[in-house]
């Protein structure tokens, strides 16, 4: 085994490191989400609410740019779409280059396939929320309940944002509109005021209950 990777070349021993590494972590972080660990991102306080969601924040506006688009967007920089891209991309480069030897081509190949599979990946996860979410979960029993937003919610209605909610001890991602005049943003706390078809939460700041 070592004789055969020290026989490689710097190029090819680089990316059978992020081939193998990634594709570990990949299978780790699948299994976890399977069992339902790492789903979604961390819960630092034990409060049921994500502190740490699964993504990026990359322009530092405090609005996760993973999911920073009204409700069709998708989390493309979640730590699992992030794995999906340096495995495939590795693998594929790998591939490429040992049936042409080039390396230009090898590494644009490996970078296409790579973003191929973190929009499907992106794709798979988000629908697998949503399947979560749903479920056989009665969301009428959401109003009154707190939650945090996380997905900007637009003003008076003028898009939609998302809030995690904990219905019956699980943890669960649901759209969301507000009539408020301000759009709410990123980690604020909110409460469920009613609920619209297609389990729309309609929310308000939990702080504006005390004004």
């Amino acid at each position: 085994m070592v004789s055969w990777f020290s026989g490689l070349s710097g190029f090819e021993q680089v990316y059978y490191v992020i081939a193998i590494v990634s594709s570990l972590f990949f299978v780790l972080k699948t299994v976890l989400m399977m069992i339902g660990i790492g789903n979604g991102g961390i819960d630092i306080d034990g409060d049921g609410i994500v502190d740490i969601p699964d993504g990026l924040d990359v322009n530092g506006d405090g609005v996760l740019d993973s999911a920073d688009t009204q409700g069709s967007a998708l989390h493309f920089f979640s730590l699992h779409g992030i794995l999906a891209f340096f495995c495939m991309g590795a693998w594929v480069t790998l591939g490429v280059f040992s049936a042409s030897g080039f390396y230009i081509l090898s590494v644009f190949c490996g970078f296409v396939a790579g973003l191929i599979m973190l929009v499907v990946c992106a794709y798979l996860m988000r629908a697998m929320l949503r399947l979560e979410s749903s479920g056989n979960v009665n969301t009428k029993k959401a109003i009154g309940k707190e939650g945090e937003v996380y997905l900007m919610i637009p003003p008076h209605e003028e898009g939609k944002g998302k809030v995690n909610i904990e219905l019956n001890g699980k943890l669960c991602e649901y759209d969301a509109v507000s009539l408020d005049p301000m759009p709410i943003k990123y980690g604020t706390q909110v409460r469920v005021v009613d609920v619209l078809e297609d389990d729309v939460m309609v929310v308000q700041r939990v702080a504006e209950e005390l004004e």
